[in-house]
């Protein structure tokens, strides 16, 4: 079974353009997002496991399942790092 992943309560994050720019509020961190990665952002509003992503990414852009799957993994691993987002149980 595949980790659910949601936003973490701390972050917010606003729309700019096309862009979103999150801000991790405990570590006064900013993180900019352009294109997929906004996407991937405005997707988890609603927890989502890494298939669920995948899913739909695939279906918004010309992209390998696995290079997306690959991609969106080491990103979510990213964010998680900086306490932008938090898997559920």
């Amino acid at each position: 079974m595949t980790a659910t992943y949601r936003r973490t309560a701390a972050t917010m994050s606003t729309d700019v353009g096309d862009d979103v720019v999150a801000l991790q509020a405990e570590r006064g961190f900013a993180f900019g997002m352009e294109e997929v990665t906004a996407s991937v952002w405005r997707l988890l509003e609603q927890p989502r496991n890494l298939d669920s992503l995948v899913g739909a990414l695939t279906t918004e852009y010309d992209v390998e399942e696995s290079q997306c799957r690959e991609d969106v993994g080491a990103l979510l691993d990213r964010m998680e790092a900086e306490g932008l987002v938090e898997q559920v149980q």
